[in-house]
């Protein structure tokens, strides 16, 4: 079949489709390769970055299902209009369905628990992957979560990431997603931060809402009532129309956003927690089963967005 896509610029070898998103250090299109007509991701960063390049190579190289898959770094024109830059650029595989934050934000709100459940479990599997090779990611977010075709979950950018995942002291990440360590500027483990990062993404994932959104209650934040291990932050959320949460979920979400980093569960904890009962004991025959069920569910969501 033909493809009358039209190109709107090139890249070096790869011909511009569209602006998929624009960050605060890099830009990422939807490209073709002009020889194999093969689609990626590409993304354009401001500035060479040698620590980016060596952690993607790594990641890939252990072939996990649920990180993004990095093809290629390289330099070259960038041609947009009248504009021509060179520039530094990554390749990546194209997630043509967008990112988890999209789905979550149509009118049906949080998922279910049952399919917020098999969502994040996706998820750790994959950092787990990354903490496994001593790297913290550092910008942990739905946003930075996306679908591939076949809506199979891929982390994405690694332009915070770190090997020295201990002793950093870099104001980095995104703020509603931020350690209370980072957010005082204190030193940090950046694995530990990432496990704080994860339990807030799991609260967005399942209500759709922050849980800084609606505890600034009496003059308190969320820190002071994780600080405090202050029950009264499920309360808060109930009189929030936030209800239908179970009793696993809440342990496990405060267990991951402790106030300190040292009482923070590694992944291999959290993916023995007693939530993930279910999940773990599921036959492989049930897994696709539930997994087509969560597909189905994503379709849904796309039908909505698209409309």
């Amino acid at each position: 079949m033909k493809d009358n896509t039209q190109a709107l610029g090139s890249l070096g070898n790869y011909l511009i489709i569209d602006k998929l998103e624009k960050g605060g250090y890099s830009t990422v299109y939807k490209v073709k390769h002009e020889i194999t007509n093969k689609l990626y991701a590409a993304k354009v960063v401001e500035r060479y970055c040698k620590n980016e390049i060596e952690i993607n190579k790594k990641l890939s190289e252990t072939q996990c299902p649920f990180i993004s898959e990095y093809i290629d770094f390289s330099q070259g024109e960038l041609k947009l209009g009248k504009n021509e830059d060179f520039v530094s650029f990554f390749i990546f595989e194209l997630c043509s369905k967008g990112s988890l934050n999209n789905y979550i934000n149509s009118y049906l709100g949080g998922f279910e628990e049952k399919y917020c459940k098999f969502i994040f479990y996706k998820i750790l599997q994959g950092i787990k992957v990354i903490h496994d090779n001593g790297i913290c990611h550092r910008d942990i977010k739905v946003n930075n979560i996306l679908l591939d075709e076949e809506y199979n979950i891929k982390i994405c950018d690694f332009g915070f990431a770190s090997y020295n995942s201990k002793f950093l002291e870099e104001y980095l990440g995104t703020k509603k997603y931020m350690a209370p360590e980072i957010v005082k500027g204190l030193e940090y483990d950046g694995i530990k931060a990432d496990i704080f990062s994860l339990g807030v993404l799991l609260f967005n994932l399942r209500t759709s809402k922050f849980l800084f959104d609606f505890t600034k209650v009496n003059g308190n934040s969320f820190y002071d009532y994780i600080k405090d291990k202050n029950e009264m932050i499920w309360k808060i959320a109930e009189a929030n129309g936030i209800t239908g949460l179970s009793n696993e979920f809440k342990n496990l979400l405060l267990k991951m956003v402790s106030f300190e980093p040292n009482e923070r569960p590694d992944v291999k904890d959290i993916l023995k927690d007693e939530w993930f009962s279910e999940i773990r004991s599921l036959s492989d025959v049930d897994l696709e089963q539930l997994n087509q069920e969560l597909v189905n569910e994503f379709k849904k969501r796309e039908r909505i967005l698209c409309a």
